[in-house]
């Protein structure tokens, strides 16, 4: 009975265990609360490639390289290859699910799964390598090219977001979105 329970809660979660990952894999950790989710390519041995900021936010909470993989905040930006561990920060793993049906994307929360037919595994593990050595997925970009569209651009070859495009359709915080890169935008240039 507990086994049926946990395969249940699994198949709801999305949730897995690092011995059940095979490369190629779209991964995502929740971060903030739950209140958003960190996504990257699992490309085998321990190792996740995922996109953070290009832009080093602040200068706090410096800490030494990681013992496993020598990730180090604020030091690698952009396209990074870590360990489990780094990439989800202690929190659960999941496995974000293709190829489901509208229905079942209806009932699941965004950023969870996606309708679209994915590449094999060895195209997005290629595709993930060869972004990340070539430094060629771009700067980061919360709204337009965050570790989401990393991800599913690996996976399908089409950049999307389906967290970012829930928040887009709530008309106040579409409008407050805009605003801030406005402002983001004249600050900086």
């Amino acid at each position: 009975m507990k086994q049926e329970i946990k395969k249940a809660k699994r198949l709801l979660t999305h949730g897995t265990d690092s011995c059940r990952l095979k490369p190629g894999d779209h991964i995502y950790a929740y971060r903030g609360l739950h209140a958003y989710s960190h996504h990257g390519i699992y490309v085998g041995e321990d190792r996740v490639i995922h996109f953070i900021p290009t832009e080093i936010v602040s200068n706090s909470n410096e800490k030494p390289p990681c013992p496993k993989c020598q990730y180090q905040h604020n030091v690698h930006r952009g396209l990074v290859r870590t360990c489990l561990h780094c990439f989800s920060k202690g929190a659960p793993l999941r496995l974000y699910q293709y190829e489901t049906s509208s229905l079942v994307k209806l009932l699941k929360i965004s950023g969870t799964c996606s309708t679209s037919k994915c590449l094999s595994p060895e195209t997005v593990v290629h595709k993930a390598n060869e972004l990340r050595n070539n430094n060629s997925f771009g700067r980061y970009d919360v709204v337009d090219k965050n570790c989401e569209h990393f991800a599913t651009f690996c996976k399908t070859g089409t950049a999307t977001s389906e967290q970012v495009n829930d928040y887009k359709s709530v008309p106040m915080v579409s409008t407050a979105v805009s605003k801030i890169k406005n402002k983001i935008r004249l600050s900086s240039g």
